[in-house]
């Protein structure tokens, strides 16, 4: 497991979508969004909850355009890898099925890619919420040919990864505000001057003025949110090489390794991905990477944002990481992300 002291804890990007991703998560899609109430429909009656697991999305297309160009697009989009894993894992899972099939069980996924071609429709794209279900997207695109269809989904690829990454994201904040863990967000206000919607299940581990750690811990599995912050002369401060330094820095000094002179450390031969983002009208920095023990065999990703205090001069950083040997990181990360983007400086 990963270590907090006093306690021992048992590639870069490859195109501009998987960059684009993160930017695009802080801002609803500017286009035509249809949207019903969260209660149900235009009639307000109840909606049913949502289906299918995390990370999944339902895409309905005939056979034909999903075995050729088409297909192949939407699967680019859709399975663009995600940054900072120590293995190739997709943004989302894919289910296709085809009209003929998209009715009962099947309208209540909670992530839908509606495709129709007829000669009768003209080429656009509409992103919806809670057609069927609750809290469920859509993404429809019609068009009069399987040629204009492939062309609609490249002209608005940006677009429509954007957009199912938001709301994934944003389902998960939501169960977590909703979930959270008084204690523990008391706790972090009074030492780090931050809130922080960490949910219940989440551990107190080690905490000053300087460093807080929470996480969840099984024999498997450590999943670590750790605050910490330190003064700074001007949001300059903020720069990549400075913030490795800094986390390793307080890394060094609050997680070691289950041997003499072990300690996490960000893996020097990955440099962390640096995204720049502006959140609740503050600029942050996101570092996405890989941590390992030095004088150690433990590793596993990382995501951290940090963001410039000027009110108290000082760099503020939520970061988390997760060490799950073995195992598929993605949900685990997308999870630690969820909390690090609800972090406010109060």
């Amino acid at each position: 497991m990963g270590v907090n002291k006093p306690f021992t804890l048992p590639r870069a990007c490859r195109t501009f979508l998987t960059g684009f991703f993160v930017f695009a998560s802080l801002v609803l899609i500017g286009a035509a969004c249809d949207t019903t109430s969260q209660q149900g429909g235009a009639a307000g009656k109840i909606m049913p909850n949502i289906t299918g697991g995390a990370g999944e999305v339902l895409v309905v297309m005939d056979n034909f355009n999903w075995d050729n160009a088409t297909g192949e697009l939407m699967k680019d989009i859709l399975m663009e890898e995600v940054p900072g894993l120590p293995q190739s894992e997709p943004l989302f899972d894919i289910i296709q099925i085809t009209a003929a099939s998209f009715d009962g069980f099947y309208q209540f996924h909670r992530s839908i890619i509606l495709t129709t071609v007829s000669s009768d429709l003209e080429s656009r794209i509409r992103f919806r919420e809670n057609v069927y279900a609750k809290p469920q997207i859509m993404v429809q695109l019609e068009a009069p040919t399987s040629g204009a269809l492939k062309e609609l989904i490249s002209e608005n690829a940006d677009r429509i990864q954007g957009f199912l990454v938001q709301y994934d994201r944003q389902r998960l904040m939501d169960i977590y505000k909703d979930t959270k863990d008084p204690a523990l967000q008391k706790e972090i206000a009074d030492h780090h001057q931050i809130r922080l919607a960490v949910p219940r299940g989440y551990n107190l581990d080690f905490s000053t003025d300087e460093y807080t750690s929470v996480s969840i811990e099984s024999p498997d599995l450590s999943q670590v949110i750790q605050i910490y912050d330190y003064p700074a002369s001007g949001p300059e401060d903020l720069n990549t090489e400075n913030l490795i330094a800094k986390r390793n820095e307080f890394t060094r000094k609050y997680i070691e390794g289950p041997r003499d002179n072990s300690y996490m450390i960000i893996a020097p031969m990955y440099k962390p991905i640096a995204f720049d983002l502006q959140i609740n009208e503050k600029e942050v920095v996101e570092l996405r990477g890989l941590w390992e023990l030095e004088n150690g065999y433990m590793g596993g990703p990382f995501i951290s944002h940090s963001v410039y205090d000027s009110r108290r001069n000082r760099i503020v950083c939520v970061d988390g990481y997760v060490y799950y040997p073995n195992q598929k990181k993605r949900i685990k990360i997308k999870q630690l992300e969820a909390i690090i983007y609800s972090m406010e400086i109060i």
